[in-house]
């Protein structure tokens, strides 16, 4: 999966070079079709390989039939819930047009923070240092030329881990200090990006996916302990064979547009992923683990999956066959990796 990242990255250079004198709506239709390919290609390894089973409740039929321009909001776990969102797209339909709101230093991942910054990610700083005047400036300009948009944001900032109790501390003396009652399974949430967000995307938004995820593994129903959500690590080893992933969709007119209101709604939302996973954690076993309602098992169908791992898989292979083609193709992948460093250290000034 690595591997192909230099690949990837090469033709979507090519891409960018190419569309550079083309209306901006041209390259962004190439480059969610690239992005789409891609990941499909990290589905087959994460989903099929893996044979996890993702098990559905609430609104997926309502999430299925469309593919408008959304806000997809969720509790933080793991580097896993990255590609839950993923896995969530692919099924309606907007694989393509996935964007994140990304803590500041990912633009610093090799290859994946550039290119992320160019598919149109949104990195923001946390607390006292979130710049929303350039958050606003980009998000403005892509509400303007109706980008299509599946945004994929964490409003709690940084991940719930029962190994760090300090974190979880500091979650609850914040609530409480804002006169608010403690949240047990999810932090407190930060409203300021997700503020920005709706402010400046909503005359092109329809609607919020508020997500609540579980993983199998991450919870010791014996002795009634919360345990650390398997990385991504963990996740191909197959240490999490089920997830459970509850779906609620709102309306975007329904979602306050008012500072205080929105900070208020936002927290009675986590408020309500807190009850869900209370009920989840109440059951007797691992096996009788679920959230309320009907439960659906919908797997990706191998069809939609396969034409893009032959044709990374392929690229991959074709550059390795010789020791010249092999040290080329690094050469030149991290020749493009380092400049992509080197451009996002400078707008960052």
């Amino acid at each position: 999966m690595i591997g192909a990242a230099p690949a990837y990255i090469t033709i979507w250079a090519g891409w960018r070079a190419i569309s550079a004198v083309l209306p901006r709506w041209v390259y962004v239709k190439g480059d969610d079709f690239l992005f789409s390919t891609y990941h499909r290609n990290l589905l087959f390894f994460f989903e099929t390989l893996t044979g996890v089973e993702l098990i559905f409740y609430g609104d997926l039929n309502a999430l299925l039939k469309s593919s408008e321009n959304s806000v997809y909001m969720s509790n933080h776990q793991s580097t896993m819930d990255w590609v839950i969102a993923t896995c969530i797209g692919k099924r309606r339909g907007c694989l393509g047009s996935t964007r994140y709101v990304l803590k500041d230093g990912l633009r610093f991942l090799p290859f994946y923070g550039f290119y992320l910054g160019m598919h149109g990610s949104l990195f923001v700083k946390r607390a006292g240092k979130f710049d929303k005047a350039k958050a606003e400036k980009q998000l403005s300009k892509d509400a303007k030329d109706k980008i299509p948009t599946w945004l994929i944001i964490f409003p709690e900032g940084t991940r719930f881990n029962p190994e760090l109790p300090s974190t979880l501390k500091d979650s609850k003396q914040f609530a409480q200090n804002q006169g608010l009652e403690p949240l047990d399974h999810v932090l407190f949430p930060r409203v300021r990006a997700l503020e920005v967000c709706v402010q400046q995307l909503r005359p092109n938004l329809h609607s919020i996916y508020d997500v609540t995820i579980a993983y199998s593994g991450a919870y010791d129903f014996n002795n009634h302990q919360k345990l650390p959500a398997p990385t991504m690590q963990d996740f191909l080893l197959g240490k999490s064979p089920k997830v459970h992933i509850h779906i609620n969709k709102i309306p975007i007119d329904t979602v306050p547009s008012g500072s205080s209101e929105l900070k208020q709604w936002l927290y009675e939302r986590f408020q309500a992923k807190d009850r869900l996973l209370t009920q989840y954690y109440e059951c007797k076993s691992e096996g009788e683990a679920r959230f309320p309602g009907v439960r659906v098992v919908k797997p990706l169908p191998l069809t939609s999956l396969i034409p893009s791992v032959l044709f990374w898989s392929g690229v991959f292979t074709l550059c390795h066959i010789s020791r010249v083609d092999r040290v080329m193709y690094w050469k030149v992948g991290s020749t493009i990796a380092g400049l992509g460093l080197v451009w996002m250290a400078a707008i960052q000034r």
